[in-house]
């Protein structure tokens, strides 16, 4: 079927054609007219079969044709952008794209003009939270990837959030994208839609194991190769020989680094793209280098990378866009890259089926996830086909992948909401919404979930009973004729947390004096649930001790008595030293190298500790008012990681840590420094340069950032009255204790 044949206007035909979208795949002529027919439709087909231009159809013809807002659900914050850098191609057709997927504490009111609103689940269930009235115009929800409803982190709530929308709006259309699952009926008939599916794709994928020198594609496909020294370096060898690109999967992060760096100097001799400066910058840290910043770029110049939750997000989309340009002829990367980010290759290479799993050692990874990697395999319009190749250890190794990955259904997908930690922070967040109001409208919203759709739901009345009962505890609803939300209540579904980080906060909050050390309250911020540990290693032993002793009596979390939660404080404390090292200008290349953690690590981290920091502030007007003069200013210095006197420099756009201290250093303290100083003085500074210099002049008569800059002096002024505790012998950064270890 061609586009001109779907009976759209003539200018979403136009555009489509413009675009390159001709003529349609098998599996989007069979969507697409039940599309436009203002059907619900489930899509589950194989990796780069072109679902997403389902959801774009459908999009264009919401808002163009019958008026209506769209909200387009992501998992992940890269493939929002990826949604959003593709919609806006259609910009010219007179529609208005946005994407919102960072504060959760925001009503985001200026959504309210835009006609598709691309956001992570998070974000989509936080406007809910909110009570934004546009989200009661939505006509049209596209949910991707939402085989990912089976994550026990990201699943239940998109779950939670869909459910939502469904019972507020009966009538809205529904498109859900997924990749093959072996229950996609079972949840097509829970979104009350047709379901297409298909085996078909537009390059052939051949999958097969390779062991021993041969990779078998099936029995009478038997291929041999000369692996030299290193059998994957044989493979990847072959494929850029050839033209193609490949993907590498392994298990660890540290796997990643090694492989790329191994096989560097053998890629150089193949390719050589070269990197500016400017490029080599962004690799090695765009504001502090590092080690494995710089161990990257010395990689990516060779036409070579890895990909793993340590780079920064910058580092990290410099990989795939050198990747799609043809610059970067081969990744090596965790399995999260394939988790719909479009970077599609010749020949993808899984060398690992196991990953290491705190609680239980090494354990297989789906046939779903493995499913995911291999569909990566082949570029439209490049390659002849694709080529999906699992690394077999042993001859055993080699029949199990065959019988249960290459000749394995994928798993079907189980809703992750039966788990009373998660159903506390969703009923608290149905009653402070009025969505529910009783235990048995709780039930009655469970019931309409996809964990209801797929159980009789035995034994959740004992769980909602029990959750709810937890949440009168800790004051966060009361039960007066009806569940209602207290003010601390609704503040926590607001502020997005888990109502247990609400409880650390609020009884941190009622210990904190004028005395309590910048640490202890970071320990208590990193000590909620919405903080990930950082695992302390076997080196980290001393220094924790060291902190744990000298710090005693300040600690606003307990140090437990039993092992497995004395494991959890030490994880809790690390992550608060990462922060005080951050916020005391330790340098990153430190960090990383003394915690062994990568840049991504540190990211990662100062964002979710400014979330948790922020809603203690928020927390604060409610039980301590007063605390907030300690708050305010160490939640700027944990956005920025500077010492209080760079506060007022922080408020600069385009200045980070590093630029500010140059400039503080040089002198130039605050805005009225910079007005005085002259441009070219300003400009010769390191990393600062004219164009920068300029927008600094530019922004000291910005009416907006003088409104900033007052907000900013009261905190410096609040600095200046409430100090950490008076012992000036108390360790202020890593570089202190590395000096007696």
């Amino acid at each position: 079927m061609r586009t001109n044949e779907l009976g759209l206007p003539e200018n979403i035909i136009n555009a489509l054609e413009s675009q390159g979208y001709v003529t349609l795949y098998p599996p989007q002529a069979n969507a697409i007219p039940k599309v436009i027919l203002g059907k619900n439709v489930v899509v589950a087909v194989p990796t780069a079969t072109g679902k997403s231009l389902v959801g774009y159809v459908a999009a264009l013809r919401a808002v163009l044709t019958d008026k209506k807002k769209v909200l387009y659900i992501v998992p992940l914050k890269a493939l929002a952008s990826e949604k959003r850098d593709d919609l806006e191609r259609f910009s010219h057709l007179g529609l208005r794209v946005a994407m919102s997927t960072g504060d959760l504490d925001s009503e985001d009111k200026w959504l309210n003009n835009a006609d598709i609103v691309v956001a992570t689940s998070e974000k989509a269930d936080s406007l809910l939270r909110h009570g934004n009235r546009w989200m009661d115009d939505v006509g049209l929800v596209v949910a991707d990837e939402i085989h990912l409803i089976h994550d026990p982190s990201r699943g239940p709530t998109l779950e939670v959030a869909l459910t939502k929308m469904m019972r507020r709006n009966p009538n809205m259309q529904m498109i859900a994208l997924s990749a093959t699952i072996s229950n996609s009926r079972e949840l097509a008939e829970w979104l009350n839609a047709d379901l297409v599916t298909s085996e078909w794709r537009p390059i052939p994928l051949k999958e097969g194991v390779y062991f021993n020198g041969e990779i078998t594609f099936d029995e009478y496909d038997v291929v041999d190769v000369d692996t030299g020294k290193d059998e994957i370096w044989s493979l990847i060898r072959g494929t850029v020989d050839e033209g193609g690109q490949c993907l590498v999967f392994v298990n660890a992060r540290r796997s990643t680094e090694s492989l790329a760096v191994k096989y560097s100097k053998d890629m150089s001799k193949i390719t050589s793209p070269g990197l500016s400066d400017e490029e080599m910058m962004i690799l090695e840290g765009e504001s502090e280098s590092t080690s494995l910043g710089k161990k990257l770029a010395s990689c990516a110049k060779c036409g070579m990378a890895f990909h793993n939750a340590g780079l920064t997000y910058q580092q990290r989309r410099f990989v795939e866009d050198g990747f799609k340009s043809g610059r970067i002829k081969c990744i090596v990367a965790t399995p999260t890259l394939a988790a719909g980010i479009n970077l599609p290759a010749r020949r993808v290479i899984v060398r690992d089926t196991k990953r290491f799993e705190s609680n239980a050692g090494y354990t297989p990874i789906s046939v779903m996830e493995v499913k995911q990697m291999c569909g990566r395999a082949g570029r439209p319009r490049y390659d002849p086909h694709g080529e999906a190749i699992i690394i077999a250890k042993t001859e055993y190794d080699k029949r199990h992948i065959i019988k249960d990955y290459l000749s394995g259904d994928p798993e079907p997908i189980l809703s992750k909401l039966n788990n009373e930690a998660v159903l506390r922070s969703h009923i608290l967040g149905l009653i402070a919404t009025e969505d529910a109001s009783s235990e048995e409208d709780v039930i009655d919203f469970l019931r309409k979930t996809f964990f209801g759709h797929q159980s009789e739901l035995f034994g959740v009345e004992n769980v909602v009973e029990r959750a709810v009962g937890h949440l009168i505890s800790e004051g966060m609803i009361s039960n007066d004729g009806g569940l209602r939300a207290t003010p601390f209540g609704k503040r926590v579904s607001d502020l997005y947390i888990d109502p247990e980080s609400a409880v650390i906060l609020r009884d941190s909050l009622l210990k904190m004096n004028d005395d309590t050390p910048d640490l202890a309250i970071l320990h208590a911020v990193a000590s909620t649930p919405d903080v990930l540990g950082l695992y302390p290693k076997k080196a980290d032993g001393d220094v924790l001790k060291k902190l744990i002793a000298e710090y005693d009596g300040y600690f606003l979390v307990e140090e437990p008595d039993d092992h497995e939660g004395y494991e959890f404080f030490l994880s809790d404390l690390k992550v608060a030293y990462l922060m005080l090292n951050w916020i005391t200008e330790v340098d990153e290349e430190t960090i990383t190298e003394v915690l062994g953690i990568g840049p991504g690590d540190i990211r990662a981290r100062v964002d979710t500790v400014e979330w948790i920091l922020h809603s203690m502030n928020e927390l604060s007007a409610i039980f301590r008012p007063e605390c907030a003069r300690r708050l305010r200013p160490l939640l700027t210095r944990v956005k920025y990681g500077i010492k209080s006197e760079l506060i007022e420099l922080a408020a600069f756009r385009g200045i980070g840590r590093s630029r500010a201290r140059t400039l503080h250093n040089a002198g130039i303290k605050g805005r009225k420094d910079i007005a005085d100083a002259d441009v070219n003085s300003i400009a010769s500074l390191p990393r600062i340069g004219m164009v920068l210099a300029k927008s600094l002049k530019e922004q000291v008569g910005s009416e907006n950032f003088k409104i900033c800059a007052r907000s900013q002096g009261e905190e410096i002024r609040s600095i200046e009255t409430a100090r950490d505790a008076p012992d000036s012998n108390r360790q202020s950064n890593l570089l202190d204790f590395r000096s007696q270890t």
